[in-house]
This record gives C-alpha cells, structure tokens and sequence, in this order.
C-alpha cells in the first residue's frame, strides 16, 4: 500500500495543523489593528474549529483494529 499513514499519524498531523491555524489566529489578532483583523483571525478559527470538532472528532472515533480487518476481508 506504500505510503499509507495510520490513524495515530493522520490524528498528529491534524492536530499539528490545527495548532498552526490557532497560533496564526492568534497573532493576526493581536498582531494586526485596523485592517480587518478580526474578520481574518475569525475566518482562520472557523476553520481551524471544523477541523478540531468535524474532522479530528471523528479520526478519535475511529477504531485502527476494525479498519485494518475491513481492509484486509476485501
């Protein structure tokens, strides 16, 4: 299957990607005035908030043992 990542990585690299998308809310929040700065840093946690409470939700939800025999009775 080549390079296939397992549930643990797929969860640390999210994870990873969410905390650089609330650091960079973050410090265009607090680092920028007057230019649309909290419309931005909004826009930035929105997303960041999908992935946490849509996407890494469910990866937590995920069972690796019932994945892995799915996969290997097909």
């Amino acid at each position: 299957m080549g390079n296939v990542m397992s549930l643990h990585e797929m969860r640390t690299e999210l994870t990873s990607i969410i905390n650089e998308l609330r650091n960079l809310e973050h410090e265009i929040r607090n680092g920028y005035s007057g230019i649309g700065q909290d419309m931005c840093a909004n826009c930035i946690g929105a997303v960041a908030d999908h992935y946490q409470f849509q996407v890494l939700s469910r990866l937590n939800n995920m069972d690796q043992n019932l994945i892995t025999n799915m996969l290997a009775n097909n």
